[in-house]
Order: structure tokens, then C-alpha cells, then sequence
């Protein structure tokens, strides 16, 4: 759980991210100042890479470089409205905390003036009324400044409370945007971005990557037979068996319909095969049937295309094979397992 900033952090973190735009020329647009903030604090270790891998090559920050990291880390469903709307109440209480510190910096710079100007008026008198005068003035002036700093610490502390709230929000909806309502792992959009993400790395660090495309026989008879709900519990129970089958680094998702995908790094196609048959044989074996009534529903069974990723080929390709392995599959009898032909 994100915890809220205290006001010194929200200021020292706001001093840093100044410091650091002003030094590379960033304009302190809301949305700049979010990313900044953000780095300097350490509350997003992906941003945080991410911008000090820019650093490493050229450290140069235009425009259109901060634009993509903004849509990245915080608005990476565009399209979809609560994040949309989030964002934007993100920017305006960076916004309010960015006029918030410029008043107090403001306010401070005429404090210290203030003090000065009646230290050196203070130096040519020597009676006893006007020294009481200018000790009045004094101690009005640092009780004025001292009555701002407080409101000023009350005035981050919420607004430091809401920030994390937001970001909190964020990420919920992101994780909400990336997952499949029905069966409660990932969706296509994340698979599709987990694809990008781990081919890359196994480019990088020459590891083998694999993919495992997956379809539920005969789905239609259940929907046509038994009605959608019997459909909906099929695809949450494979949905589960994959899920519980599966390591931590490896993405399942459901494709669409009743297809589903795998994607598996570190992974060889052998490895790969055997996973699949496990998958399948343990799915096969179950019997499906009404809790209630004991009504019997018969039983779920896959047909699987498994494929390697070759370094240089398009990811398209990659999906493809997966896919025709699977059709391969499904034209030799259903409820097999058939790894590309390499």
C-alpha cells in the first residue's frame, strides 16, 4: 500500500524534481512535474529505470521523450475513461502543489527581506519605544510566516494524501484494463504488451522463449447444450488449471473467445511440450457438473500449438506458428499437443 508523503519528503522531493528539470530544460508542465517527482521519490522503479537508461545514452529530454513517458507510466489506457479522468485530477493536484511551493518559497524570500530591512533600520536607533516598535514588527512578521508554513504543511500533507490515492487509483485500473473480467487473468492487451516486453529480453540475454496457443474443444456444444453460464464456468476452470500450472514470470491470458495463450520465458520447446500435456491431461480429467443437482457435463478438453521465438522474426510470425501448430492440432483429433515444425 502506498504510503502518504510527510511534508518535509513532499518538499524535498519537490525541491529535486525542480532542480532537475530546471537543469535539463524540462518545461514544468503538471504532467512533467508527475514524472520528476515520481523519479526523485523512488515511488515508481519502472519509470525510474526507464528514464536513467535515457540518462545512460544521451540524457537529452525533448518533448516528445516526456510525452511517452507520461502516456506510459500513467496513461496506458488512452482510451479508457477512468484512467483518462484520473490523470487528470493527478495533474491538477501536482498542479496546486507546484503554486503551493512556488507561494512559500515566495513568502519566505519576503520574510528574510522583511527581517532584514528592519535589522538595518534597527542599527540607527537607540531609544527604547521604537526598539519596542521594531520588536513588534518582528515578532508580527515571523508569526505571519510561521501561521503560512503551517498552512502550507497541511496544504501538502492532503495533497500529498490524494496524490497517492491517485496513484493508487492508477494502478488499480490498470491491472483492471489488463485482465479479463470473466476468468480473472490476463487479457490480449496484456499479453500483447508482456510479448513485446519479453522478446526483448530474450533478444538481449539470448534465453529461449516460447509460446503456447490453446483452444477449448467443442466449446460451442457447451454454450448450445447447457447455456452461456456452463460455457462461462468452462473457461474459468481452464483459466485456473493454466493459471495454477504456470511459474511466476510466465504470462497466461485468454486470447479471446475461448482461446487462450502462453507465454513462456527461459523456457525451451521441450520444456514447453511437457507443460502443455500436463496442462491438458490434468484439464481432461476433470469432470464438469452442477454442484446442486450433480448433473454431469462432460468433460473439458484442449488442443495446444506450441512455438519457439526466433531471434529477428516479426512477433506476428512468432503468434502465428503458435497458432497453426494448434490448428494442426485440432485437424489430427482434437486433445493433443503439436510443437511447430522447426
Amino acid at each position: 500500500m502506498l504510503v502518504a508523503d510527510t511534508f518535509a519528503n513532499a518538499q524535498e522531493y519537490a525541491e529535486k524534481a525542480h532542480a532537475i528539470m530546471a537543469q535539463r530544460g524540462i518545461p514544468a508542465a503538471p504532467s512533467n512535474y508527475t514524472i520528476w517527482y515520481d523519479y526523485v521519490s523512488g515511488k515508481n522503479p519502472s519509470l525510474t529505470s526507464a528514464i536513467d537508461e535515457i540518462i545512460q545514452k544521451d540524457g537529452l529530454f525533448s518533448a516528445e521523450i516526456s510525452k511517452d513517458l507520461y502516456e506510459k507510466f500513467y496513461l496506458v489506457e488512452q482510451q479508457d475513461e477512468h484512467i483518462h479522468e484520473a490523470g487528470i485530477k493527478l495533474q491538477e493536484t501536482l498542479k496546486h502543489v507546484v503554486e503551493q511551493i512556488t507561494v512559500a518559497g515566495s513568502d519566505t524570500e519576503n520574510y528574510g527581506n522583511k527581517i532584514t530591512d528592519l535589522a538595518t533600520d534597527l542599527s540607527d536607533q537607540d531609544d527604547s519605544e521604537t526598539l519596542k516598535k521594531f520588536v513588534a514588527e518582528i515578532v508580527q512578521e515571523t508569526a505571519s510566516i510561521t501561521e503560512k508554513n503551517k498552512a502550507l504543511q497541511n496544504q501538502l500533507q492532503q495533497s500529498s494524501k490524494e496524490i497517492n490515492n491517485l496513484q493508487e487509483n492508477l494502478e488499480k485500473v490498470k491491472i483492471e484494463s489488463l485482465t479479463d473480467a470473466l476468468t480473472e487473468i490476463g487479457n490480449r492487451k496484456q499479453f500483447d504488451l508482456k510479448l513485446v516486453e519479453e522478446s526483448k529480453i530474450a533478444t538481449i540475454e539470448d534465453t529461449e522463449l516460447c509460446l503456447l496457443m490453446m483452444d477449448i474443444d467443442h466449446f460451442k456444444k457447451f454454450n448450445d447444450t447447457y447455456g452461456h453460464r456452463v460455457g462461462d464456468e468452462v473457461l474459468k476452470v481452464v483459466a485456473r488449471h493454466l493459471k495454477s500450472a504456470v511459474k511466476g514470470q510466465d504470462t497466461p491470458a485468454r486470447y479471446g473467445g475461448e482461446e487462450f495463450i502462453c507465454l513462456l520465458p527461459n523456457t525451451s520447446i521441450h520444456d514447453a511440450e511437457s507443460l502443455a500435456n500436463q496442462v491438458r491431461e490434468k484439464i481432461s480429467k476433470q469432470v464438469l457438473k452442477n454442484k446442486k443437482t450433480g448433473q454431469e457435463f462432460g468433460r473439458i478438453t484442449l488442443s495446444i500449438g506450441v512455438s519457439k521465438h526466433v531471434r529477428g522474426e516479426s512477433l506476428e510470425g512468432f503468434v502465428q506458428r503458435a497458432d497453426e501448430a494448434l490448428y494442426r492440432a485440432k485437424d489430427q483429433g482434437r486433445n493433443r499437443v503439436i510443437k511447430e515444425i522447426i
